[in-house]
């Protein structure tokens, strides 16, 4: 058993015997370095192609050390009633990982693979939490619940302003 513990080791930090490590320039397109690079079996050949991911990701700060954006700190929702937001639209963004996303982290009625970090969203309305709440809650929710881990949806212009309406919608109707 220590043996083992110590080739995990070994490996976690001097990288694979087999030549698998990585570098940090392998993980990063090197002519935009916002975009990030998705490891490619070349098929028999023991050896792994960097292809460029189709998103580029400089719009949104991340949270390593070597990112020097300034993150902007928690910004209160400028919200303006009527809701008019369509609960049909914001259950695809919702289930939509380019968009929302919800159902990564949450439970959400119906899903197959519900995500677990994020409380559940099951019988939502029974919260009895006002429009504007919710709202607040997805535009950006470190104003509330400053250590949640929760993008700042508004701020960091994930979702635009109708958007976080539909999803508004979409979680006052789960009963």
């Amino acid at each position: 058993m220590r043996r083992l513990w110590w080739v995990v080791l070994g490996v976690g930090l001097l990288g694979s015997p087999l030549g698998y490590a990585h570098d940090k320039d392998e993980m990063v397109d090197p002519k935009t370095s916002t975009k990030t690079l998705a490891p490619k079996v070349v098929v028999d050949s023991g050896q792994l192609q960097w292809v460029p991911h189709f998103m580029d990701l400089s719009r949104w700060p991340t949270l390593c050390h070597e990112d020097t954006r300034i993150i902007p700190g928690p910004q209160k929702a400028q919200y303006v009633p009527p809701l008019r937001g369509d609960p049909v639209r914001g259950r695809a963004i919702a289930m939509d990982p380019w968009r929302g996303g919800c159902v990564t982290c949450h439970e959400i009625p119906g899903e197959e693979w519900p995500g677990t970090f994020g409380v559940a969203l099951n019988r939502y309305k029974q919260r009895r939490l006002t429009d504007a709440e919710i709202y607040q809650q997805i535009f950006d929710v470190r104003v509330t619940a400053p250590r949640a881990v929760m993008p700042p949806f508004g701020p960091q212009g994930i979702l635009s302003d109708q958007e976080i309406r539909d999803l508004v919608a979409y979680l006052q109707s789960l009963e």
